[in-house]
């Protein structure tokens, strides 16, 4: 991988790596974006950067008119962090982005925004605009438990679906394009589970559509004792992490083993 040097942010440099979501649906996480872990120039360079953690929203999503801060870490080649001098920037006109403080802020409700970050230093060096790129969405004010917080369930293998909805504005309009979080918390969740939703796991995550409605089916796991009764928590979070009001929705599953 060639270096710019005394070149700026605006020539866009190779993303090596996806960035990779830690942790719970919606919480800030850290994104490792390597400048050159398969190009061996870099690792040598006069700054002794190797890769750079970005943390941000770990959905990639912005609330229109809701400032989210965007923060960077040098890295050298023993991940120990190297002193540097940041610069963001985004071609799009959907946000608006602090150059130095890394403060973002979506403009529209709709719609995606690309972000770089460059290096200045003896070289000079930035990451790909396709390695960071956010949705853009409604402000979402409450989650709504739609379906009943108390259900029987007569066949242990079929289930039940559990369905919210993410409304925002006076009149609670849906807000599409969401991560919702749902988790089983009781059984407490095992390697091998007797409860789970239809992905195979005990948390799951799903998407608003366009009337901001999603859910998700929590049923027995066939050829596993199935419990009597389980609860799934649902959540959904701003892209600062701070939980949407409703969040913490708790539904009982009565399995009746019919």
């Amino acid at each position: 991988m060639d270096q710019a040097r005394g070149s700026g942010p605006e020539r866009p440099r190779r993303n090596v790596r996806t960035p990779s979501v830690g942790g719970q649906l919606g919480l800030t996480a850290a994104f490792l974006v390597g400048i050159g872990a398969a190009c061996s120039g870099l690792t040598n360079n006069n700054d002794g950067i190797e890769r750079i953690e970005i943390v941000g929203p770990a959905n990639f999503f912005l609330e229109i008119g809701t400032p989210t801060q965007l923060k960077a870490v040098a890295l050298n080649q023993a991940g120990d962090s190297v002193a540097a001098d940041f610069r963001w920037r985004t071609p799009d006109t959907t946000v608006t982005l602090d150059s130095l403080q890394g403060i973002i802020t979506a403009r529209l409700a709709a719609g995606t925004a690309r972000v770089q970050l460059g290096v200045f230093g003896k070289d000079t060096i930035a990451t790909s605009f396709a390695g960071l790129t956010f949705t853009l969405t409604a402000h979402a004010d409450t989650l709504i438990l739609v379906s009943a917080d108390s259900v029987d369930v007569p066949k242990d293998t079929t289930g039940t679906p559990i369905r919210i909805q993410l409304a925002g504005g006076v009149l609670r309009t849906g807000v599409t394009g969401r991560p919702v979080s749902f988790r089983v918390i009781d059984p407490a969740p095992a390697d091998t589970p007797a409860v789970a939703f239809t992905s195979g796991r005990v948390k799951d995550s799903l998407s608003t559509d366009g009337t901001g409605v999603t859910s998700s089916t929590v049923r027995g796991v066939k050829g596993r004792p199935v419990p009597d009764r389980a609860v799934v928590e649902i959540n959904a979070y701003r892209a600062s992490g701070v939980p949407i009001p409703g969040s913490g929705r708790r539904v009982v599953i009565r399995f009746r083993h019919q």
